[in-house]
């Protein structure tokens, strides 16, 4: 294996760290180390540790997963499983119970922790695996070279493996370096009273990045399915309510036992009647205010109109002359909506648009799995991804991360294929 590749993978998991998917998770993780500062150095390394064992962990599911996808011949991308709905619920109420928990509504108690804070090596190995669950709908810089090496089709599984491993190891770089290097150690502050409101910030947080996963969620099902899941989730935080409650209350022994069955086979009979996932209705394609055959702007009323992506309008477009500017996204990248509306969504580029007569394309990944096909062809494997393809049969793949400096790009095509040419060919 190539060691740049591991270093690049290495690189990719640290910036995962300030993607907008993960940041406001791992606020929950860094809140965790501030709770323990008081803490031996000896007990907060173990913990460390434990974390980056959960990194690895969920890292080395993930490499047997696309190991066994590759050997059935399944086509491979950084983030598909976010295309199972039943994944992305498993997500949501994850960070559902966890945002809870850090409100007070109950408490996570584990094993092998002492007295009744959250913590302990086993806690640290299950934020791990939280926060690599939470990380791997986003893709970074340096990433997607790392990615598309440990997708590709020939590939030794030890090589996947050991990739995603860097990546791992890369996302837990941080809590390693805050609790192993005693610099960056004491840059944490000292636990006080404030910590109760930060345990409370980070528990909004938490319940936002649910949100958001919902907002993903609910576009992969029908609206029926959707809104039964919300009554699962709300019966699940009456559930642990009433759990905690219950301790509060003295319940012990075989009241405690009784109480606990019913409130369990409650919730599994919820979820067998709610839990349904159904598909959504099949829509028409969006009707759009321009036909990828045709030279009309894709911006309109000031904002961007976009075609959906099919390989047919794609050579309609470049038959007639017209280069493509496509935008591959998903409703569960963060990261893709994120630069969407500060990097595209913005008036240089609607005005670049206009002027250029460029057709703007989205590929939705969100249920698509045939797009990652088409991901593959131009060497990527994970979003977001900008691609300009020219009617001279070449395309331009803007670098990893923000399409920075993209006006300027769709100028440049523009140069070499002006409006007047392909509108005269129309």
């Amino acid at each position: 294996m190539d060691p740049t590749t591991l270093l690049y993978a290495i690189l990719g998991g640290l910036i995962l760290n300030v993607m907008p998917c993960v940041f406001p998770v791992l606020f929950f993780k860094v809140s965790s180390l501030i709770e323990h500062t008081t803490e031996s150095a000896g007990s907060q390394r173990r913990d460390a540790l434990a974390y980056l064992g959960g990194t690895l962990a969920a890292f080395a599911g993930f490499a047997a997963l696309v190991v066994g996808l590759r050997a059935s011949g399944r086509a491979l991308g950084w983030g598909m499983h976010m295309q199972s709905p039943t994944f992305v619920a498993a997500v949501v109420l994850l960070l559902f119970v966890f945002g809870l928990n850090a409100l007070g509504v109950f408490e996570i108690r584990f094993a092998m922790q002492a007295g009744r804070n959250r913590g302990g090596p086993l806690a640290s190995f299950v934020d791990g695996l939280f926060i690599t669950l939470i990380s791997t709908p986003c893709s970074a810089p340096f990433l997607g070279g790392a990615a598309a090496a440990a997708l590709a089709t020939e590939a030794a599984w030890y090589d996947t493996l050991f990739i995603f491993w860097g990546v791992g190891f890369g996302l837990a770089l941080p809590v390693l370096l805050l609790t192993f290097v005693p610099a960056f150690n004491r840059l944490l502050p000292r636990p006080g009273a404030w910590m109760n409101t930060l345990k409370a910030l980070t528990g909004f947080t938490l319940l936002a990045a649910a949100l958001w996963f919902f907002d993903a969620f609910k576009n992969q099902v029908s609206p029926a399915s959707a809104q039964n899941f919300l009554w699962f989730v709300l019966l699940l935080g009456l559930a642990l309510w009433a759990k905690n409650h219950m301790e509060q209350l003295g319940f012990e022994g075989l009241r405690q036992q009784v109480v606990k069955v019913l409130g369990v086979g409650g919730l599994v009979a919820a979820g067998a009647m709610l839990m349904h996932f159904e598909p959504p209705p099949v829509m028409a394609a969006e009707a759009c205010a321009e036909d990828a055959g045709s030279v009309q702007s894709s911006v309109v009323d000031g904002r961007i109109r976009w075609t959906p992506f099919t390989e047919e309008a794609k050579a309609a477009a470049l038959a007639m002359g017209r280069p493509v500017f496509v935008d591959f996204t998903a409703d569960w990248c963060a990261s893709c909506k994120t630069f969407e509306k500060s990097h595209i969504e913005t008036d240089g580029v609607r005005t670049a648009l206009h002027e250029t007569l460029i057709l703007a394309a989205k590929a939705d990944l969100t249920r698509d799995e045939g797009l990652w096909d088409v991901l593959a062809t131009l060497g990527r494997s994970g979003l977001p991804t900008y691609v300009i393809f020219k009617p001279d049969g070449t395309h331009e793949l803007l670098p990893e991360g923000p399409p920075i400096g993209l006006a300027d790009k769709l100028h440049a095509i523009a140069e070499t294929f002006p409006p007047a040419k392909f509108a005269a060919a129309n």
